[in-house]
């Protein structure tokens, strides 16, 4: 366990800080001009979610316990009850503390967005192993179509350019028309079909994943850290402090009592259980500080809570992980 957990460690702080490391470096000898800098930061990031990540999910999922999914049906309502969850917390508390508009959104969205497909994801893998990582996709499965449904709409909603008479039915060809959304869907549907299907995984494809898993969260951390500002976040220490106990306590309590309900403990050895709280446990994801600039809401808040949770996810994860030991 303890060299997993170094692993984990080693890729979150090198990932992100050789980005931000790189970003330095670049604005201080200008061998990459700023608008440069974002292009490659867009590139790293489809790289990652879009095609190295639906390499894994296949390799992972041709290998999945089929007759197991009748079990776990539920579990990719889990997952958008856990954001869900999030996000009404952080609602909750914006109107208990009187938030303005702005800030109200840019706390719903840093409560909504989790940090669950690439961090939540190698650390499934790291301790559970491909079995493990197999449920992460399940679990993921309705994210996309919530966060895009869900999220960017109610992001929106508070910035002070929101246009209400935008139509369901344009909202829902934009999901569709995402290739975050639709290439995702597929690389789970085609390793489905591989799953039942009677060819064999090659067995490269175990050292492939061990290579791919963690690669996509190192390419995905150093995009963000090359959008990193550290300065800002001692300005929101109070708005750190809420978003964490959410995002550490509140959502993986909740969603640990509901898959307890399900009976999820002797499923696999406590496997989809594991997943379950491993993932409702994550940070903020960057897609909080992506609605932050499209929205125009408060990004060093967004920005300050992504670093603090990420960060304090580091204090978060023995303890994560002695517990789900004990299932």
């Amino acid at each position: 366990m303890l060299v997993s957990l170094l692993k984990t460690f080693f890729v979150l702080i090198v990932g992100t800080l050789s980005g931000y490391l790189f970003k330095n470096l670049s604005n201080k000898y200008k061998f990459i001009n700023p608008e440069s800098l974002k292009t490659l930061a867009v590139f790293l990031q489809k790289l990652g979610m879009i095609w190295l990540m639906s390499i894994t999910y296949i390799g992972s999922l041709w290998i999945f316990k089929i007759d197991s999914i009748i079990e776990i049906i539920s579990l990719p309502f889990v997952g958008v009850i856990s954001i869900l969850i999030g996000g009404g917390f952080a609602l909750l508390l914006a109107k208990y503390f009187h938030y303005n508009r702005l800030d109200t959104g840019s706390l719903f969205s840093c409560g909504f967005f989790a940090n669950t497909v690439s961090l939540g994801g190698m650390i499934c893998f790291f301790y559970l192993g491909e079995e493990g990582y197999a449920f992460v996709p399940i679990f993921t499965f309705f994210m996309r179509l919530f966060y895009y449904g869900i999220g960017f709409p109610v992001s929106k909603m508070h910035s002070n350019d929101f246009n209400q008479e935008e139509s369901i039915a344009k909202k829902l060809v934009e999901i569709l028309k995402d290739p975050f959304f639709y290439i995702g869907i597929g690389s789970v549907i085609l390793g489905l079909l591989l799953n039942i299907s009677p060819l064999v995984r090659p067995k490269i494809y175990a050292t492939i994943n061990e290579i791919v898993i963690p690669m996509t969260t190192f390419v995905l951390l150093f995009s963000v850290g090359l959008n990193l500002k550290l300065s800002r976040v001692n300005n929101y220490i109070k708005e750190c402090l809420y978003i964490s106990l959410i995002k550490f306590i509140a959502v993986p309590l909740i969603t640990l009592i509901l898959v307890l309900l399900f009976n999820y403990q002797s499923i696999d050895n406590g496997l989809p259980l594991k997943v379950s709280l491993i993932m409702s446990s994550m940070p903020v994801a960057f897609n909080s500080v992506i609605t932050a600039n499209i929205y125009n809401l408060n990004v060093d808040m967004v920005n300050s809570c992504w670093i603090f949770t990420n960060f304090g996810i580091i204090l978060v994860l023995p303890f994560l992980l002695l517990f789900i030991n004990i299932f």
